[in-house]
């Protein structure tokens, strides 16, 4: 049967304008290529829809894809076999929507293709979409220039060479040359995108060529036929089969735990961690990784920035590629940057402390100044243990650094594990004083213990907020408990083990200046006169201060993926 399609145009004023609505919507606020729905066909039920942009470099907002192509290829469709009949095709219109209807279930790539009068061509492959029986999937998407690749082949005397890719419709020829490094061919308008594996052919066979990224504005990606390279799939399954995602994530730190691999692969990776590179599939490129150690030296696992994690997606994945002996990938920066909003991240994996400081992940090279504190078994990596009696970590930097102070206006996002080992007396876990804000653990009666968050307008002593859980002390006494504390404007939530316990809205109604000079401090309550008591017992792993409130979606990934047992991904 031939599966190619055309999308009828509607002559009707009313869904001329409605579509043009869209598209404009589109331009200003879905350029960062996220899963988005909503939008309207222009006729029928369709199974897969959306609007294409692309952006020239003439202009800093994008433009509309007009009649670009627009290709649906089944996710294992071979185009060294098979033909276009085993694919769907149709043209978007005027304002860059396409649609495709009466699709048959299944994992898609798609695919569109467009080009400019200067002769410039635009091309995208967005992977892993899954039709399923009754479903609408709905993609605002931009297209990227495209790519030209170089691929050395191993030796041959044939004047030409071929190019395939599974799972996409990208086939092409091109004549071999040479220079000082071998035989080459380069091919032209290849979609920016992360591919599996390259198929190179000559009259002499076929190879394969794995974990192959094609994107980047600079020089012409170069590929080598080398059999060595390994390659590793982390599924990151979102879909309702999976953790059942519904937002879009971004910036995430994702860690995962070298255990879970097979023996050889570990030994593998590990031995050749230097030469590591990490894709997120759908990618944008290889992305960010930091190594993580135990106290006996010994790589356990690794933080994973997540540029976007898609809602309701099936296939998306992580891939690690590595090849014995190659040369050191480039550093790259920290999965914890200020970019997505991580004013700080302590790991708390030292296992001893250099001039009596601990340094924090990310771009904020702030230094906590400590003392008496020891290093324990953490939930990820180690934990630093506080003794109740002076272990205090204090952030003197934090004092006027504005991305700790709190004002009425002020959105924040903490996570953080903790281990109490004393429930007899109330505990400060970290704050920035005790006039400014703070999580505690307050002491009470069996009914009325609490973790708590408390903040204090400082222009009027009446005027406290806290938001509060009412827990018994041996429901979370000498086990590690995980906590997301939300400020958004005059709200606050927090999340315990990643679900919602508690929203409270401030009492606040002055308009009255904040003042927040005080130190960040950890593992204890800092005074106005400098006396520091309230010391907390127990340890303390993972605290993350960003300067941006979270959504529920990111308290319970947080807690899914970094909880000892049961984890995501696994």
């Amino acid at each position: 049967m031939k599966r190619n399609t055309r999308l009828a145009k509607s002559a009707v004023s009313a869904l001329f304008a409605l579509q043009a609505l869209l598209a404009m919507f589109f331009l200003v606020s879905c350029s960062d290529n996220k899963v988005a729905g909503g939008n309207s066909s222009e006729v029928g039920s369709p199974e897969l829809m959306g609007t294409l942009a692309f952006m020239d470099g003439s202009q800093v907002s994008a433009k509309v894809a007009s009649y670009a192509r627009v290709y649906c290829v089944p996710a294992d469709y071979d185009p060294a076999k098979e033909d276009s009949t085993s694919y769907y095709t149709t043209t978007a219109d005027s304002m860059g929507h396409f649609a495709f209807d009466n699709l048959p279930e299944g994992v898609y790539n798609l695919e569109a293709f467009y080009e400019v009068p200067d002769g410039k061509s635009f091309a995208l492959r967005e992977s892993g979409l899954k039709i399923a029986t009754d479903s609408v999937q709905s993609v605002d998407l931009e297209m990227n220039q495209s790519r030209d690749i170089k691929v050395y082949l191993p030796e041959s005397k044939d004047s030409l060479a071929s190019v395939s890719i599974v799972g996409s419709t990208y086939k092409a020829t091109a004549i071999i040359a040479e220079d000082d490094v071998g035989a080459y061919a380069i091919f032209t308008n290849v979609p920016a995108s992360y591919y599996d594996s390259v198929q190179v052919s000559t009259s002499e066979g076929s190879n394969s060529i794995k974990a192959v990224y094609v994107g980047g504005p600079e020089a012409v990606p170069t590929l080598f036929y080398d059999e060595s390279v390994r390659t590793l799939e982390i599924p990151l399954n979102t879909a309702a089969t999976g953790i059942d995602l519904h937002d879009t994530i971004e910036g995430f730190p994702l860690f995962v735990r070298l255990s879970d691999l097979n023996a050889d692969d570990r030994e593998s990776l590990v031995k050749n961690i230097s030469a590591l590179k990490v894709y997120l599939e759908p990618a944008s490129d290889w992305t960010t990784f930091k190594v993580v150690y135990d106290k006996d030296s010994v790589l356990t696992g690794l933080w994973v920035r997540l540029s976007t994690l898609y809602p309701q997606r099936e296939t998306q994945k992580l891939v690690f590629a590595w090849k014995a002996g190659a040369a050191e990938v480039p550093g790259a920066a920290d999965p914890f940057s200020y970019t997505d909003g991580f004013v700080v991240a302590w790991n708390f994996d030292e296992t001893e402390f250099s001039d009596s400081t601990v340094m924090t992940s990310g771009d904020n090279p702030f230094k906590g100044r400590v003392t008496d504190v020891s290093t324990g078994d953490g939930i990820i990596g180690g934990a630093f243990v506080f003794n109740g009696k002076s272990s205090v970590i204090e952030v003197l930097e934090s004092a006027d650094y504005s991305g700790f102070a709190l004002k009425d206006t002020s959105s924040f996002t903490a996570t953080f594990w903790v281990n109490v080992e004393d429930t007899s007396t109330s505990r400060f876990i970290w704050g920035k004083s005790e006039s400014e804000y703070h999580f505690k653990y307050q002491a009470g009666d069996s009914d009325r213990s609490s973790w708590m968050f408390k903040e204090l307008d400082e222009s009027d002593l009446d005027h406290w907020y806290e938001a509060s859980i009412a827990i018994a002390p041996e429901v979370d006494y000498k086990q590690w408990v995980h906590f997301t504390v939300v400020k958004s404007g005059d709200s606050t939530a927090i999340y315990r083990n990643g679900k919602l316990e508690d929203v409270l809205i401030s009492r606040n109604n002055t308009d009255d200046k904040r003042t927040s000079d005080g130190p960040f401090v950890i593992g204890a309550r800092k005074q106005s006169s400098g006396r520091v008591d309230r010391v907390f017992k127990g340890s303390l792993d993972e605290l993350y201060f960003m300067n941006k409130a979270k959504g529920s979606e990111w308290a319970r990934l947080i807690y899914l993926n970094q909880k000892p047992t049961g984890y995501w991904p696994k």
